[in-house]
This record gives C-alpha cells, sequence and structure tokens, in this order.
C-alpha cells in the first residue's frame, strides 16, 4: 500500500496547468515542520481537486492531504536525470489561514 497523509502549510500560491490531453492539474508545495526543521513536499493534483484547490489556496494556508508517493524524472542542467519525490493528492482537507504571526 501506497498512502502518505501530511499537515501542512503552502509556501506559495499553486500553479493552475492544463495539459494539451485537456486534464487540469495544479501543483502546490506543502511544507511541514519536523522539530526545528521545515521540510517541503512538492504536491499534484488532478481534474475537479485541481480546479477546487487552485480557486480556494492561497499562501500560508493550512491542509491536510491524503495521498500516493510517486517520483517523477526530470533532467537536471548538466544533462543528468533526477528521481522527484511527488505526492499526487487523492483528498484533502482545508485547515484555515495561518495568522500572520506565525512562521513556517
Amino acid at each position: 500500500m501506497n498512502e502518505i497523509t501530511l499537515i501542512g502549510q503552502l509556501a506559495f500560491p499553486p500553479t493552475y496547468h492544463c495539459t494539451h490531453e485537456g486534464l487540469d492539474l495544479t501543483r502546490f508545495e506543502l511544507r511541514t515542520v519536523r522539530g526545528e526543521r521545515q521540510e517541503a513536499h512538492h504536491c499534484t493534483a488532478w481534474g475537479a481537486a485541481a480546479l477546487d484547490l487552485h480557486e480556494h489556496l492561497h499562501s500560508g494556508d493550512r491542509l491536510l492531504i491524503r495521498g500516493e508517493l510517486r517520483y517523477r524524472r526530470r533532467t537536471n542542467r548538466l544533462g543528468g536525470t533526477l528521481r522527484v519525490p511527488e505526492i499526487y493528492v487523492r483528498g484533502y482537507s482545508y485547515l484555515g489561514r495561518v495568522g500572520d504571526t506565525e512562521i513556517i
């Protein structure tokens, strides 16, 4: 079973894309705190979830996501191949906005 659940805060506004096949997708970075360290998680939502998240999410919003861990291959500037971890969002819950005084 490949399932992950994270609670975190949006680092940047989500980015919406429509693929050549007409599929909606939204990418965003969810930051979690581990001790005193922050960790960034790249997330992708498809279809209706992509449209909803793109419309309602803003930097600083808190979100619970459930999804599947996948790896995407990317080419770096030197021509080498990297495996980049990415979470495919299967479900989510809005947890509200963080106050201006809290730091992620």
